[in-house]
């Protein structure tokens, strides 16, 4: 034998090794996937996370797990999640005080909510009123 036919053989082993480390793969996700709700249980991002994760978990095959992580406006469950290895096996299921506003009224807070996350879906919406005595004296969020 040749060294061509060395070459030709070596490759198709390597060729055919890749294809089996390919092949062997597991569909996501292959295990049990953790949702974190970094809210108390029964609240309304828990009802609703809850409602989605049933619904997502039959049409994966796969079981979702709730975990409610509440505390300090939701940063501690955010933290925790920001922390996981990205593997996709512990999602965040959150709002936007996590994400919109803890930032601007904690300078230091243990993740970065534009860096550290990768959204996935847009779930619901819910209003949200600022309202003041008329008493006060301002007529803007400005003032």
């Amino acid at each position: 034998m040749g060294l061509t036919s060395w070459i030709r053989g070596g490759v198709a082993l390597a060729s055919a090794l890749t294809m089996g480390a390919a092949l062997a793969q597991a569909q996501w996700p292959e295990r049990p996937v953790r949702v974190v709700v970094p809210f108390p249980a029964s609240g309304a991002t828990d009802l609703i996370a809850r409602v989605v994760t049933q619904r997502v978990a039959q049409d994966l095959g796969q079981q979702l797990v709730v975990d409610n992580k509440p505390g300090a406006g939701g940063t501690i469950g955010s933290a925790e999640v920001a922390k996981a290895a990205p593997d996709g096996y512990t999602v965040l299921f959150t709002t936007s005080s996590t994400h919109a506003i803890s930032p601007h009224l904690m300078p230091r807070l243990s993740y970065d909510a534009a860096k550290d996350f990768t959204p996935v879906a847009h779930v619901a919406d819910a209003p949200s009123v600022l309202l003041v005595t008329p008493s006060l004296p301002v007529k803007t969020v400005a003032e």
